[in-house]
């Protein structure tokens, strides 16, 4: 699960890089500015026509739906080339030094993720970031997902989702490169029922292993790419109907799943970055589904006060579904700052079964 990291520093206080070392004024041109906003607000115009995946299984379309929906929307953007915020790129975790004295950074976080259907997901996060300052930045995190049991609209079950994960992820950087790595296990159960009789209960555990880099070029460039590979054994117990009546199987599968996604941002301003990325999946399972999953996204954060940054964000995949995104940043000082985002229908995947998806997210952290 990739979740928040909070190892970007306060704007106000930075250090370890020559972008940021002294200020520069720049002449921000609107034209090309205004451009961008307008393309992501064409995003949701065009969402209608889009496929909702309803010819590929739920064990295929769930797993991209899943890492979508832990990605925060974070300082520098929802970009695998943020400068700040390791939540998608592990590498950006020790792109600047941390200004607190311990390097040490404490962050509580929260997600909402409402469906049409009725189906409510809570994900609340607990992370720690320390800066090594010579070895690279560590981030260990624990996170809980718990679902209020709403009705499915394919099939009328009631679904129960349940999800405990421990990861750690580290970034190191070296002049202008930065690499990065993070392992995450989880646990998921999911409950299907039909008043009080259980149709099937799945039980995994997923192991996933991501691989990041950024490098900067050249000033106010950077380029950015993450490679993930997880694997996911499952055992389900479900209640089949035949004939004769109903009768209880028990199932077994193994799921795999391979992300590639570069990306590169462009300082325009100072601390206001443009960003695009391209992002490949293929997930597949033992039972012969798989899905070939290629999705763009494009966003901007300008910086509207020394304190406040205001980012917004559009995805779009090859099959016409679009998303949008948007979010603010707010430093009430150099040791404490408050993220919020909204996002909406980001995750077309799970359509059939849930309705567009409504998801807010609020991360805090305090720097020692």
């Amino acid at each position: 699960m990739d979740l928040y990291c909070l190892s970007r520093p306060c704007p106000y206080n930075v250090s370890r890089t020559t972008i940021m070392s002294s200020p520069r004024k720049r002449t921000i041109r609107p034209t090309r500015v205004a451009w961008i906003v307008a393309l992501l607000f064409a995003f949701p115009a065009v969402a209608d026509a889009g496929d909702d995946y309803s010819d590929e299984a739920f064990s295929v379309r769930m797993p991209p739906a899943f890492v979508r929906f832990t990605e925060v929307s974070a300082f520098g953007g929802p970009t695998v080339a943020n400068r700040y915020s390791s939540a998608i790129n592990p590498a950006a975790a020790d792109w600047f030094e941390l200004p607190a004295k311990l390097g040490l950074v404490a962050a509580p976080y929260y997600a909402n993720v409402r469906f049409d259907n009725g189906t409510n997901l809570n994900l609340v996060g607990e992370s720690v970031t320390w800066d090594t300052r010579d070895f690279g930045t560590f981030q260990p995190t624990l996170s809980q997902i718990r679902s209020n049991g709403a009705k499915l609209r394919t099939t009328g079950l009631e679904f129960n989702y349940k999800v405990d994960t421990a990861q750690l992820q580290w970034g190191k950087r070296v002049d202008n490169w930065a690499v990065g790595a993070t392992l995450n296990f989880a646990e998921a159960q999911v409950v299907q029922k039909m008043g009080a009789l259980r149709v099937s209960e799945s039980h995994a555990e997923s192991y996933r292993f991501r691989f990041g880099g950024l490098y900067q070029p050249c000033d106010k460039w950077l380029l950015g790419l993450i490679g993930e590979y997880a694997f996911q054994p499952v055992r389900t117990k479900a209640l089949a109907f035949t004939m004769h009546g109903p009768v209880r199987v028990k199932l077994e599968d193994t799921q795999q799943q391979i992300l590639i996604r570069p990306g590169v941002s462009y300082e325009y301003a100072k601390l206001s970055t443009v960003f695009l990325d391209y992002a490949y999946g293929y997930y597949r399972n033992d039972s012969g589904n798989a899905l070939h999953d290629h999705r763009f996204s494009t966003g901007i954060e300008h910086r509207v006060l020394d304190f406040l940054f205001l980012r917004a964000s559009g995805s779009l995949d090859v099959r016409g579904n679009a998303g949008f995104s948007a979010g603010a940043s707010l430093f009430f000082s150099k040791n404490v700052s408050l993220d919020v985002g909204y996002q909406y229908d980001m995750l077309p995947e799970l359509r059939p079964e849930f309705g567009r998806s409504h998801i807010i997210q609020a991360a805090l952290a305090i720097r020692f």
